[in-house]
Parts: structure tokens; sequence; C-alpha cells
């Protein structure tokens, strides 16, 4: 082989060597800036920030140990998705809270109901000057702010459910 063969091999060699090496260093300085960014998604620890990017930084050139440790170490879910369970979490309890329960047989009713459907149990009776139902504890109606007397009361009690409220015709 004649040397300027050699020579040419050579430097052809070297240019391939600058390019990997270019290559692998913009690669690794990806990755440390990519380690940074989803820390920060994933934690307010700025300690466990700093700490998880030197992780990448120093130990990714050998073999790419630090960012399999970093992916092994590393919070399983972000900010956001930890922000947005909560926020399921917390509606979730809520409905289960605002849900209306019979006071006889706990069964859940509606706002609305008269009655429960599965004890019969009275929950609400109608306002004996406007209609509107009332709960049985109440001393006053919200909607007319009537008090009901005590014999309107008894009487609401005594008729069936299927009774028309006093005062409206149909």
């Amino acid at each position: 082989m004649s040397p300027d063969l050699m020579n040419t091999i050579g430097v052809v060699l070297q240019v391939i060597l600058a390019l990997a090496g270019a290559f692998f260093f913009a690669f690794w300085i990806s990755l440390v800036i990519w380690t940074f960014r989803d820390i920060r998604a994933r934690t307010r620890d700025v300690f466990a920030q700093i700490l998880a990017t030197l992780l990448v930084l120093l130990f990714t050139p050998f073999l790419g140990a630090g960012l399999v440790l970093y992916l092994l170490l590393r919070p399983k879910e972000t900010l956001a998705e930890a922000y947005e369970r909560a926020l399921e979490e917390e509606a979730l309890l809520r409905d289960i809270e605002e849900q209306p329960a019979c006071p006889n047989c706990q069964r859940p009713v509606q706002a609305d109901w008269r009655a429960c459907p599965y004890c019969r149990e009275t929950l609400k009776t109608p306002c004996p000057y406007c209609g509107k139902l009332m709960a049985l504890d109440w001393v006053i109606c919200p909607y007319c702010a009537r008090e009901p007397s005590r014999r309107s009361h008894e009487l609401r009690e005594s008729l069936p459910l299927e009774t028309a409220p006093l005062g409206k015709s149909e």
C-alpha cells in the first residue's frame, strides 16, 4: 500500500472518530438536559434534582450507567399526574360524602324524594302553604318562610304518600 493511501485512510478514520465523539458528547449533554427537565417535572426537591442530574452527568459515559440508575430511582409519576390523581380522589370522596342516605336503611336516596323506595321511610313532607318539600326536622319552610302549625305537621305525617300537597289541585 502506498503511503498516500495509508495517510488518507488515517485521515478518514480520524474524521469518523471525531464525528462519533462529537455525537456521543452531544448525546451525553442532551441526556443530562433531559434528566434535569424530567426530574423537575417529578419533584420539587432541589437536592433530588441536583443529585439526579449529577448522577447522569458523571456516570453516563461509563456504558450509560448513570441513565439506567436514574431511570430506576426516579419517582414513578410526575407532579402533574400526582395532582390529577389527587383531584380525582377528592372528587370521588366529595361525591361519596354528598350523596344523601336514608336515615332508616342508609341506602342512597335523591334529594327530592319524599320517601325511601327501599324501606318506605318518610324523608320529606310538603309544606301545607306552598307545597314544596320540607325536611322533617325543619321548623319553618325555607321557600315561603311560614311555620307549619303543629296540627298541619301531624296531618302531614298521617297522610299517605300518594296524597297531593295541601293547597294544590291537579
